[in-house]
């Protein structure tokens, strides 16, 4: 039996797995905490310490989550952060959950179920996956406080590959997309591959492509080709008047400014305050004062690292340069 919409006020869908072909979905009880960790996960990790959570779950069908939607809709969504990976979106998020009034999801990984739903499924059609993300992503915005007042998303890198249906299934709502310098990124890459860079971990990232050949790519070619298709999908849509292109090289001042004021948000000098305070620590090590290391990043690639970065993204990086400057 479901529980009641008033039975999960306070818990919040950490998972989603299928069991059969019907996706069901897990919840766990919040108590007072909030989502300031770097990652969705970090946090989910920290509340299943609590023994309450080991005891006591909610285990519903994903339809569930259309009755909590209907009937406890909660706050839409101020802004969608997009990126390339390694380029500030974590230290974004990190920003703007600083602040008590903000609910911050960044990369849940429930979302990540969502969208590869039909890759584990191919009877899941792209109108179910827009549903069911509809529904999801209403449920992580109800409000538990009264200081909640916005409502912000840092989607994984890999998705920026799905925006298309994402901003569809959301027509209203605004966002960026972060990007950095790519022999940057594949520097950083390189030194510690995160899951989207590891050939057939995240489905098929290079569309085209059979995965035996992917395999036969040497590890520098594959993230450079990834990295490029995140950039031209970013690109793709960089028309919407909804976007906006944000080059590292632009962080952290742009979040209390341009992206701030691109989500249509304001906040106080107190309040921005603080969030300034928050670029100040490294944001995947926030015990560590963050240091800017592009240049120790450029310096240290070796030459197959420039080479790919050369033939595969820096190409369409300059084209992503052309369009922020020109909007």
């Amino acid at each position: 039996m479901n529980p009641r919409v008033e039975d999960v006020r306070n818990w919040m869908p950490i998972r989603i797995y299928r069991r059969e072909t019907s996706p069901l979905v897990d919840w766990c009880c919040m108590g007072n905490e909030r989502f300031t960790d770097s990652f969705f996960d970090i946090t989910v990790t920290r509340l299943f310490r609590d023994p309450f959570n080991l005891v006591f779950r909610h285990q519903t069908p994903i339809e569930f989550l259309g009755e909590v939607a209907g009937e406890d809709p909660g706050l839409p969504p101020a802004g969608f952060i997009f990126h390339m990976s390694r380029c500030g979106s974590t230290l974004a998020a990190q920003m703007f959950a600083s602040l008590e009034q903000n609910i911050v999801l960044s990369e849940p990984s429930p979302v990540d179920s969502v969208l590869r739903a039909n890759a584990f499924n191919p009877a899941v059609t792209d109108e179910q996956r827009s549903t069911w993300l509809r529904w999801l992503l209403t449920a992580f915005g109800r409000k538990r406080t009264d200081a909640e007042k916005h409502y912000f998303v840092k989607f994984d890198s890999w998705t920026t590959l799905e925006m298309g249906l994402i901003l569809e299934a959301f027509p209203g709502v605004p966002w960026v997309f972060l990007y950095r310098d790519p022999l940057e990124v594949l520097v950083s890459q390189m030194n510690q591959r995160g899951a989207q860079m590891i050939p057939g971990t995240i489905g098929q990232l290079l569309p085209g492509f059979a995965l035996p050949d992917i395999m036969q790519m040497q590890p520098e070619e594959y993230c450079a080709r990834v990295l490029a298709a995140f950039c031209e999908t970013a690109l793709r849509h960089s028309a919407d008047p909804r976007g906006l292109l944000v080059n590292y090289t632009q962080m952290p001042g742009t979040v209390t400014s341009l992206i701030c004021e691109h989500f249509n948000v304001s906040y106080s000098g107190d309040d921005v305050t603080k969030m300034n305070a928050a670029a100040g620590f490294n944001s995947k090590a926030p015990q560590r004062n963050f240091t800017p290391d592009g240049e120790a990043k450029r310096d240290s690639a070796g030459e197959t690292v420039k080479n790919m970065a050369d033939r595969w993204a820096y190409p369409v990086y300059e084209r992503l340069e052309a369009a922020r400057l020109a909007k």
